[in-house]
């Protein structure tokens, strides 16, 4: 069974969109612009799925310095393995925290 086309409401006036219809547009504030608009269902073979049949594409080789960057060893044998052999001054390593937080 195919999806029904999914509605957006648009303000006339400054171009706000909502996905509920409002007699007040939220961005402007001005009364009875909303006005409905569908979304035609997407094709299959869109998007990914088409994105994949493609031709393979040249990467070019980037040109500049190829220096290994100055760490500090941090004592911690483990630590300075996972870092590639310390922290690099002036940067910022994010260690631990909740799901999704770096």
């Amino acid at each position: 069974m195919a999806k029904a086309a999914k509605s957006t409401y648009v303000c006339q006036s400054c171009g706000a969109v909502s996905p509920r219809w409002a007699g007040k547009c939220p961005g402007c504030g001005d009364w009875n612009t909303m006005v409905e608009e569908t979304a035609a269902p997407s094709v299959p073979g869109t998007g990914l799925a088409r994105a994949t049949k493609g031709r393979p594409a040249k990467l070019e080789t980037l040109q500049g310095k190829d220096t290994e960057t100055a760490r500090t060893a941090t004592g911690l044998a483990e630590l300075d393995r996972v870092t590639g052999g310390g922290l690099v001054p002036a940067s910022v390593l994010l260690i631990g925290g909740e799901p999704g937080i770096g």
